[in-house]
C-alpha cells in the first residue's frame, strides 16, 4: 500500500517537475551569467596585476594584526584587499569589489573571507553536467554550474584559533595560499 501511495505521488508530481525544469535551467543560467560577468569585469580591471581574487577583512582585534602581518606580505598583488570596516567608502572606492563581495559572501561568516577566481576550462558547465550524471546528482543534472569560484571563510577558524585550536585556521590558510598560487585544490571547500 505504501509503495502504491509513493507511486501515485510521483505520478502527480511528475508534471510539476517537467514544468519547473526549464525555469530552474533559466534561473541557473542567469546566475552563472551574472557570476561570469563579475569574473570578466574583475579580470579586465585586475588581470594585468596578477590578482586572482578578493580578500576582505576588518579592523577586528581578533584577526587584523594577524592578517596584516602573516597574510598580506604573502598575498602581494594576487588578491585585491578591501577592509570591511571601511565599507562605507566601497561604493565610491571599490564598486566592483563590493559587488563581488555581495554576490559571493552570503549572509554568514563573511568576514574575514576570500573569493578566489579559479582557472576556468573550456566547456566547464558541460563537464559539470556530465559529472552530475555520473554521480547521480539530480540537482547538478538540472542546474549544472562550473565550480570556478572558491569562497574561503575565516570567521570560524579565527574563532577556534582564539580558543587555542589552530587546525581549522591552518587548513583554511593552506587552501587560500594554494588557490592564489594556482596549486591544485581539494574538492569540497
Amino acid at each position: 500500500m505504501r509503495g502504491l501511495a509513493a507511486f501515485g505521488f510521483l505520478v502527480l508530481c511528475l508534471p510539476l517537475f517537467v514544468l519547473a525544469a526549464p525555469l530552474v535551467l533559466v534561473l541557473t543560467w542567469w546566475d552563472d551569467y551574472q557570476a561570469g560577468t563579475l569574473r570578466r569585469e574583475f579580470a579586465r580591471q585586475w588581470g594585468s596585476t596578477g590578482a586572482r581574487g578578493l580578500l576582505v577583512y576588518s579592523n577586528s582585534p581578533h584577526w587584523q594584526q594577524y592578517v596584516e602581518e602573516q597574510w598580506l606580505p604573502r598575498v602581494g598583488n594576487r588578491l585585491v584587499v578591501v577592509n570591511w570596516s571601511a565599507r562605507a567608502t566601497w561604493a565610491r572606492e571599490h564598486p566592483l569589489e563590493a559587488r563581488i563581495f555581495r554576490r559571493f559572501a552570503g549572509p554568514r561568516e563573511f568576514n574575514p573571507l576570500a573569493v578566489i577566481f579559479l582557472p576556468r576550462g573550456r566547456h566547464a558547465t558541460f563537464r559539470r553536467w556530465i559529472q552530475a550524471i555520473r554521480t547521480r546528482d539530480i540537482a547538478g543534472m538540472l542546474a549544472p554550474s562550473p565550480r570556478d569560484v572558491r569562497v574561503i571563510r575565516f570567521w570560524q577558524p579565527f574563532r577556534d584559533f582564539k580558543h587555542g585550536k589552530e587546525r581549522a585556521l591552518r587548513v583554511a590558510e593552506a587552501e587560500l595560499f594554494a588557490a592564489i598560487n594556482g596549486d591544485s585544490l581539494p574538492v569540497g571547500g
